[in-house]
């Protein structure tokens, strides 16, 4: 049975109970009325929803969702805007967009002289010897390649000169490669001898470092980036704060650091998590690894805030920084086709391991080779009847015929279509024509194969911008609306289907389909409140869209306009 079927059959199950007696009901906590989408095939939209103790307790027709309120019901009359089942990102990372409101924020530089300024701006504020952290750099994005540069990326030098007395971080924007100046370099004792790490790179020329790690060599940064327990709270409820603003009311927490995992537990426990958190333990902190293999899953913790049964993998790096791992070489740098980043032995006996426990295993897979070896691992496993739900993060270039293989192994495809919108532009330099004919965001043949396709922002390598994401999967185009028919326009997908993958199918990616995912009778009241119809606005009106209001277990957590809100007490 394909999991595309699963949801479908999920979504008739509730149905049942929504025709009960609706008279002897107690009274609503809160009453929602307008045009509501439910994600139900049988009753797609809704005129009303009634919420008692956090869950939907009646969804229909406006009349008998108002037989239900009592002297305390809320009523929330939406006018003009529309609501939606709470959406659900698959795949962001939450510390780094907590740390990402902390930072300098690189991602609209012209160039890296920009950055250079930008990044000793914020040094004159801070005292001699403050590290200044950046984020969001992307050398594909300038306007102007950078003087000096190594196959297209800056060097330290002339970050260096310009802030001499303050150890400088700069994360990219793929999370894959931080620069770092010679102050910092200095601290953590990087010079001409420094041997990168397995899997990893620093980068030398002319015998010296330039300044820049891939992949596994950015731990070695790790002594300048480290923060104790009172800042991962800090940064989880800056990141929470921003999710909730955006509509988001689950995220996928793709790679949680052992302190990370540990603030999100006292969080969870003290009742301070407002946005629900489906949390990975990331394999490659080998103590939050072997922590979370002994202790084993931890579901539905403060009241469904946090749930941690899934470990991520990351298996190879990015295809901005030629790290993404690929059957044949760049097209652009014929001397690499990308690196492994985790031994595909240790993968299989890590899934060995973890299997009589439950754990999901998602793994982070953006080559097509890296999809090719991590489907091949995972096909002993799959061919079981348990519902592993092994989920493949990114699946961003595929090789042709291994969509079947997703199909066949019952792999879901947890993807950033907001990728294709910032990416497409130069990764067919990368690629080159036929890959990307062949195998580059194919989230239409995927669904056509019978493949759960969720879809996540993967913030803070992209913003946090759910709108953005459904616009790009519907046009296939760049944010400024290039091209004009969208790139490879055949894989488009449908509004429905765009919405369906951060919504029920995000849920069933989290096996949280029973709960949320869909407005029905029985799940959690969580709600995103458009200011128009996306499913129905023209596609040149989407990106105006604004998130109104989130609502979480039937509280209202953001609002835009509360003065504008038509609510009233009845």
């Amino acid at each position: 049975m394909r999991i595309p079927i699963l949801i479908r059959f999920a979504l008739l199950v509730p149905v049942l109970t929504s025709a009960g007696c609706q008279t002897e009901a107690p009274p609503a906590d809160m009453i929602v009325t307008g045009v509501l989408y439910t994600l139900n095939d049988e009753h797609p939209q809704a005129e009303a929803v009634a919420i008692t103790n956090g869950r939907f307790s009646y969804v229909g027709n406006r009349e008998q969702a108002l037989e239900r309120r009592g002297p305390q019901t809320h009523i929330i009359e939406l006018g003009e805007r529309v609501a939606y089942p709470g959406f659900i990102d698959a795949h962001l990372h939450v510390a780094g967009i907590g740390a990402a409101q902390r930072a300098v924020n690189l991602s609209g530089a012209e160039d890296f002289t920009d950055i250079i300024a930008r990044i000793a701006e914020r040094a004159s504020t801070l005292r001699e010897g403050v590290t200044v952290t950046g984020h969001g750099w992307h050398q594909s994005k300038w306007q102007r390649p950078p003087s000096g540069g190594v196959d297209g990326f800056p060097t330290h030098h002339a970050l260096s000169g310009a802030v001499p007395s303050h150890p400088v971080i700069l994360e990219h924007a793929n999370g894959h490669s931080v620069l770092l100046n010679q102050a910092a370099m200095d601290q953590l004792g990087i010079t001409a001898s420094t041997l990168a790490p397995e899997r990893g790179v620093v980068v030398m020329h002319d015998g010296e470092p330039t300044g820049l790690l891939h992949e596994t060599a950015i731990k070695l940064a790790a002594p300048l980036q480290a923060y104790d327990p009172q800042t991962a709270e800090e940064v989880i409820d800056l990141a929470q704060q921003h999710l909730l603003s955006q509509g988001i009311t689950t995220a996928h927490d793709a790679g949680a650091l052992q302190v990370d995992l540990a603030a999100q537990r006292a969080m969870a426990a003290r009742g301070a998590l407002a946005v629900r958190l489906y949390s990975m333990v990331l394999a490659s902190d080998e103590a939050a690894l072997a922590e979370w293999l002994d202790l084993g899953p931890l579901l539905n913790a403060g009241d469904d805030k946090l749930t941690v049964r899934s470990i991520k993998v990351q298996a190879d790096g990015a295809l901005g920084s030629r790290t993404a791992w690929l059957h044949a070489p760049y097209s652009d740098a014929p001397h690499t086709s990308g690196v492994l980043t985790y031994d595909l032995e240790a993968l299989a006996a890590l899934i060995e391991r973890s299997r009589p426990d439950g754990w999901q295993i998602n793994v982070h897979a953006i080559g097509d080779r890296a999809n090719s070896e991590v489907l091949r691992v995972f096909a002993p496993f799959t061919q079981a009847s348990s519902d592993h739900r092994f989920r493949i993060e990114h699946a961003q270039h595929l090789k042709l015929g291994d969509a079947q293989l997703f199909a066949d192994q019952n792999v879901i495809a947890s993807m950033q279509p907001v990728h294709l919108s910032s990416d497409r532009p130069w990764a067919i330099d990368r690629l080159g024509q036929q890959r990307i004919d062949e195998g580059a965001y194919i989230w239409r043949d995927l669904l056509n194969h019978g493949v759960l396709v969720a879809s996540g922002t993967d913030a803070p390598v992209e913003p946090v911008n759910p709108i953005a994401n459904f616009y790009a999967a519907i046009t296939r185009k760049t944010l400024q609306g290039i091209p004009e028919g969208g790139f490879e326009a055949h894989q488009k997908l449908t509004r429905l289907e765009a919405l369906q993958a951060m919504t029920l199918a995000a849920a069933f990616a989290g096996f949280e389909e029973d709960v949320k995912g869909s407005i029905e009778v029985g799940k959690w009241a969580d709600m995103t409140v458009l200011s128009q119809d996306i499913l129905t606005v023209p596609e040149s009106s989407i990106l105006e869209t604004e998130v109104a209001l989130t609502m979480v277990g039937g509280e209202v957590l953001y609002e835009a306009d509360l003065n504008a809100a038509e609510s009233a007490n009845f």
